[in-house]
């Protein structure tokens, strides 16, 4: 078993490693950990340089760790994407993660000249692979790591009876409220919904997604999402999933005009809802409610075992989730290394930080 790091980036591999590597991310359901959301990333984001790690066992590529470093100080390392994404582990099955998390330890070790600090972001919770870079092969090399935070990740699971089996199990006012809207919007503004199935369209279709989705945060503060870079981002990325069939764009129209937008993908099992756009006209009268309840019931349609809501402890989401999941967020450092005694003491100072603001 053997570790290896590539510093070209996916774009230096070969068709069959970038394959089994898709295979990989589609195995955990993740689009965060697809070579596209990588590739997408590094092109729109140059300053940053590919670290992606191969783990290989008897010739079979049965892991990958999509990396990134900064070109700056200190040297950190973290995961391609990592805020535009919302869960990470490695790109491997789930038996794989504490043999691969022994590797990887053993390559940051050997790598040690190349890295400061490394920053995990929202490590899926359930996750086996964090704990062997810390307690594994080589614990001398790397620091003890405490949580910097943990965040929440609401779902929607779906059992035999589909959609209707998930209305059923939902209180009789929520049902209530759900029919009254998408009734009385069907009846009053023409409704209508349609997904982008077609290429030519998607550019224009994107367009409008950016245009409802800024208009929705317009006077929330703005969103992140509007800016220029963040938008080539994910327009390289949406055009790639479209291509791989995981790409779910939906677009409400009331009275024959864009009115919300829904921007996510379908990924194995998973259906995942990403971000957002809606009209002020129609925010009063519930129609970014009644599209997300489109895409869960088209989900459920589809087969999907788990729509997920994804980060973020939103009171809409507590209206909408049967269950939720953990990730947690870790910083690790070389042992002894300055940077890392300075990351320890800015993680303990915003733990306190945290337990201020809570009392």
């Amino acid at each position: 078993m053997t570790a290896v790091v590539v510093r070209g980036g996916p774009a230096t591999l070969d068709g069959a490693t970038l394959d089994a590597w898709r295979r990989l991310a589609e195995l955990r359901e993740n689009p965060f950990l697809t070579p596209e959301w990588c590739t997408a990333w590094l092109d729109s984001h140059p300053m940053e340089q590919p670290f992606l790690v191969l783990w290989n066992v008897d010739d079979e590529l049965r892991g990958v760790l999509p990396l990134v470093g900064s070109t700056g100080l200190p040297r950190r390392l973290r995961f391609a994407g990592a805020r535009r994404g919302d869960w990470f582990t490695p790109a491997c099955s789930r038996e794989d993660e504490t043999a691969m998390g022994v590797a990887c330890a053993e390559l940051l070790k050997r790598e040690r000249w190349h890295w400061q600090l490394l920053e995990l972001d929202r490590i899926d919770g359930q996750s086996a692979w964090p704990q062997a870079l810390w307690d594994g092969a080589v614990p001398a090399s790397i620091s003890p790591a405490r949580s910097r935070r943990s965040d929440v990740l609401p779902f929607i699971g779906f059992d035999d009876n589909g959609y209707e089996g998930y209305l059923a199990g939902r209180s009789r006012n929520f049902r209530s409220q759900l029919g009254r809207r998408r009734r009385k919007l069907e009846r009053e503004h023409d409704l209508g919904f349609a997904m982008t199935t077609d290429p030519e369209r998607l550019s224009e279709d994107l367009d409008i997604f950016f245009r409802l989705h800024e208009e929705r945060w317009r006077n929330r503060g703005g969103s992140s999402s509007g800016e220029e870079e963040v938008k080539r981002f994910h327009r390289q990325f949406a055009a790639a999933a479209l291509t791989r069939g995981w790409l779910r764009l939906w677009i409400a129209e009331a009275d024959g005009e864009p009115a919300a937008a829904w921007y996510g993908w379908r990924i194995g099992g998973r259906y995942c809802y990403a971000l957002s756009g809606l009209s002020e006209r129609y925010e009063p009268l519930g129609l970014g409610t009644v599209l997300l309840a489109h895409t869960i019931e088209q989900a459920a349609l589809e087969g999907a075992s788990i729509y997920d809501l994804m980060w973020g402890d939103e009171g809409y989401k507590r209206r909408f989730e049967t269950g939720r999941r953990h990730a947690a967020t870790w910083v690790l450092g070389r042992r002894r290394h300055p940077i890392q005694a300075s990351a320890a003491a800015r993680t303990a100072l915003e733990r306190k930080a945290r337990q201020f603001r809570g009392r």
